[in-house]
């Protein structure tokens, strides 16, 4: 007999204030941040009907990160992280607005979207690593492991509700309400980290006059230090092989819907919303958990399986099938990336966290931009099964060599 959760840890992290409050705030705006990104797959693939368009818009939100993720990185371990999130926030209010505004007045095209997502891009290294870098300061210590995990699981939640949510507004009012539901949930987080109760920004001790002072020599010192790590230098390239071949299927789900399945839109919703369902149980797994010890080894187990169950999504033609094998794609998906996340919170020294971080984050967002183009593209020319398959086995046989190697004993 399986022993039952203990969920008690996730329990007394959530009756911390700050925590709360900002976990809750993040909800609303994810839900938006959803309902945004399924409208935007839509639109695309009904103004476009191209795999390679998908790609491209997709890429054009994560390439900005290349450039500019390692040095938000270096501003979240200098400068006040809630500030940067706050400013972060009221441009992706804009930029949703913009998407609103074009869309209902009939002017969208697929060019401004690209555009508007590039801007999107140069936005979300401010929120998100601020965002990184700012949850493990609103619990202690030994919370940090379940803090993760139940942002996670709220990430994961609105994957589900958002999809369901821009499905329903797109089919009854249209894409541009879509945009609009996304703008007005940013209002939502704002007011949480506005609210939160935390001591003022302290500068490092020693830090020059101008805060900004050494950037490069901070920056070039995250990087050495992430890859001499010896488990980081590890975990990163793991987690990047998965972020280049399966994590961007998701952003094709517009043309696997229709094309594949010719289901439209409400397939695009169910699929979206399945693997929320399959990422909903990989955090509770990982809610559960009191400990980080072994999550390296999950970690990278979990990175095999979803590859194994991403190519099984891509040659059936079995429409609910595909939804239970990627939902279960989803759940081993939401363990490998929160999971690779997790070791770094653990692992990393408090004055690294935030440029550890920033190249996690920085390294998959180039993953997901690469990925998205070259997924879309090899699926325009070849189509989605034999890419999508592909791409499963490669990522299951590079975290294998990865376990080997790993595994095998010094000197060998």
């Amino acid at each position: 007999m399986m022993p039952a959760f203990d969920f008690s840890a996730l329990r007394s992290t959530l009756a911390i204030r700050d925590f709360a409050v900002f976990s809750a705030g993040n909800g609303v705006s994810l839900i938006g941040n959803w309902v945004q990104r399924v409208a935007v797959g839509w639109l695309t693939w009904e103004l476009t009907h191209s795999a390679a368009w998908l790609g491209a818009v997709s890429m054009a939100e994560f390439l900005p990160v290349i450039f500019l993720a390692p040095l938000t990185g270096v501003m979240a371990d200098r400068f006040d992280r809630r500030r940067i999130a706050v400013i972060g926030q009221i441009f992706a209010t804009v930029q949703a607005a913009a998407l609103a505004a074009f869309t209902l007045s009939g002017h969208i095209t697929p060019v401004i979207i690209l555009l508007l997502q590039i801007f999107s891009g140069l936005i979300q290294p401010l929120i998100q690593t601020a965002r990184l870098v700012l949850v493990p300061t609103l619990v202690p210590r030994e919370n940090v492991g379940q803090a993760v995990a139940v942002t996670s699981l709220i990430f994961n939640g609105a994957r589900i509700v958002g999809p369901a949510v821009s499905g329903a507004l797109i089919a009854a009012v249209g894409d541009g309400f879509a945009f609009v539901f996304n703008a007005v949930s940013y209002l939502f987080v704002i007011k949480a980290l506005t609210s939160l109760r935390l001591a003022p920004h302290q500068r490092a001790a020693g830090r020059e006059p101008s805060a900004f002072t050494g950037m490069w020599a901070d920056f070039t010192q995250g990087w050495r230090y992430t890859f001499a790590h010896p488990t980081l230098k590890w975990v990163i390239p793991t987690v990047v092989t998965a972020s280049v071949l399966t994590w961007p299927i998701g952003d094709l789900l517009a043309g696997i819907a229709d094309k594949e399945f010719g289901r439209g839109v409400g397939a695009l919703a169910i699929l979206t919303s399945a693997q929320g369902i399959g990422a909903i149980c990989g955090g509770l797994f990982l809610a559960q958990r009191r400990t980080s010890v072994g999550m390296d080894t999950i970690f990278l187990r979990c990175v095999m399986l979803n590859g194994v169950f991403m190519t099984a999504f891509a040659l059936t033609k079995i429409f609910w099938l595909a939804v239970a094998l990627y939902a279960v794609s989803g759940m081993f998906m939401v363990v490998g990336g929160a999971g690779s996340q997790t070791v770094i919170q653990a692992l990393a020294s408090e004055d690294m966290r935030g440029r550890a971080l920033s190249i996690w984050y920085t390294l998959t967002r180039v993953g997901l931009a690469v990925g998205a183009l070259g997924l879309g593209v090899f699926a325009s020319l070849f189509g989605f099964t034999g890419t999508i398959a592909a791409a499963g086995l490669v990522t299951t046989g590079v975290a294998g060599l990865i376990w080997r190697r790993r595994a095998r004993p010094s000197g060998s």
